[in-house]
């Protein structure tokens, strides 16, 4: 059903579609690791220790998605703890999301809140946390009702070594004065929160990176940066969605890779094909949304081949329009039994082909020789083994992908591209 899907929407599932995907699938696995370890990471919320800033479920798609942005703090090395520089210090109320100190913990990777920077004395009294002495405020984007929990003042009784609340909590220096590189994380939700009260501090090099935003459910986006409210953003948002836009409804690039049309552009050129001067096409599929002009004699098309073997995208001159007997006689393009005389370029070209190009074209049966409806007889300027209508047999316009409008790389080949 997949390869089925596959040939649907690229015309055949041929070796070469075999390769590009597999090129498409390699390129695209490197970079997704590359920009997962570099730039940033995924992260599910497992618990609801930081509701309700960020809800937490086990379930699959039911809890907060978050981007981790990873060289922030300065990119670490693959599979290590170890930085390979250092970004930016760590601040007071970052979210973060980072590796447990606790050697037997079943969730390895946590994410909490900064409340306590290195060298600093902290204390958590009357709901507050206290730094150096003084009670530090809570940022406005903290829950209005925030309050850490202390065990002392609530007046729990032991409940064993490890699950007794000490660090900001007891006054001996070893409970509330941070070491250098190391970091006092809390939960957002305190009472629910198994956090540093109980484990202690977090060295640098365990943070992985602040939580830059959430992506996930689509109700709850929220951008913990200000990233997203910059006018360059939004701007550069805007120029990217438009040419999404661009790219799925109005025109598309198409490196040239044969010598198909090589009386207009070379190999290693890249065009510009233009897509909805045919009629607007429908993102991923053949099928049109308006129905557009047909394509006219002259102009250099680019289309999907019909047949089980060969590029599945080809270039290649309309020379024969719905109606139209063609025939190819020692090398000159016949219509109606006339030679061609307009346009220009396309009466100017001589079809020598050597190799069997098959029957299109070149027999006066009208099953070879006078263009369907809805079809086009379309040429290729190649000189040996021509892959074109003359072998492929009629091009259907739905096909048909677009004109080629320009060559647009490399810059000093720019220009436009008429019939």
């Amino acid at each position: 059903m997949l390869l089925g899907a596959l040939a649907w929407l690229t015309g055949g599932f041929t070796r070469e579609n075999a390769i590009e995907w597999g090129k498409t699938i390699l390129i695209a696995g490197s970079l997704a690791l590359v920009i997962r370890w570099s730039v940033a990471e995924p992260f599910r919320i497992p618990s609801g220790s930081m509701e309700p800033t960020l809800h937490g479920h086990p379930h699959f798609l039911l809890g907060d998605r978050v981007f981790v942005n990873k060289w922030r703090y300065g990119l670490r090395y693959p599979f290590m703890k170890k930085r390979i520089y250092q970004g930016e210090a760590p601040k007071r109320w970052d979210v973060v999301v980072f590796k447990t100190v606790e050697a037997d913990a079943t969730k390895t990777t946590l994410v909490k809140r900064i409340a306590g920077l290195p060298g600093e004395r902290v204390h958590i009294q009357g709901g507050k946390l206290h730094v150096n002495g003084e009670p530090v405020p809570f940022p406005p984007d903290m829950p209005p009702d925030m309050y850490y929990t202390n065990e002392l003042e609530m007046g729990i009784p032991a409940m064993g070594h490890r699950e007794r609340m000490k660090y900001g909590i007891l006054p001996e220096d070893e409970y509330s004065v941070i070491p250098e590189g190391h970091y006092f994380l809390l939960g957002d939700n305190s009472r629910s929160s198994r956090d540093g009260r109980f484990w202690g501090w977090v060295p640098n090099e365990n943070l992985l990176g602040p939580a830059t935003c959430i992506w996930w459910p689509p109700h709850r986006l929220r951008d913990f940066t200000g990233f997203s409210t910059t006018w360059w953003w939004r701007s550069l948002l805007a120029v990217v969605g438009m040419l999404i836009v661009l790219r799925l409804f109005v025109g598309r690039s198409w490196p040239v890779r044969t010598d198909a049309a090589q009386s207009t552009v070379h190999k290693g050129d890249h065009v510009y094909v233009n897509r909805w001067v045919f009629g607007l096409p429908a993102p991923f599929t053949r099928r049109r949304l308006t129905a557009g002009r047909p394509p006219r004699r002259g102009e250099l098309v680019l289309y999907r081949s019909a047949s089980e073997s060969g590029e599945d995208l080809l270039l290649g001159w309309v020379a024969g329009v719905p109606g139209e007997r063609v025939l190819i006689e020692e090398g000159v393009l016949k219509i109606d039994d006339a030679p061609l005389s307009e346009p220009a370029l396309l009466a100017g070209m001589r079809f020598d082909a050597t190799g069997d190009t098959g029957p299109y074209g070149r027999s006066r049966s009208k099953a070879y020789s006078v263009v369907p409806e809805d079809s086009f007889f379309v040429l290729s300027e190649a000189a040996e083994n021509p892959v074109d209508s003359r072998s492929l047999g009629w091009v259907s316009r739905a096909s048909v992908v677009g004109k080629v409008s320009a060559v647009w790389w490399p810059p000093s080949r720019w220009r436009g591209i008429r019939p």
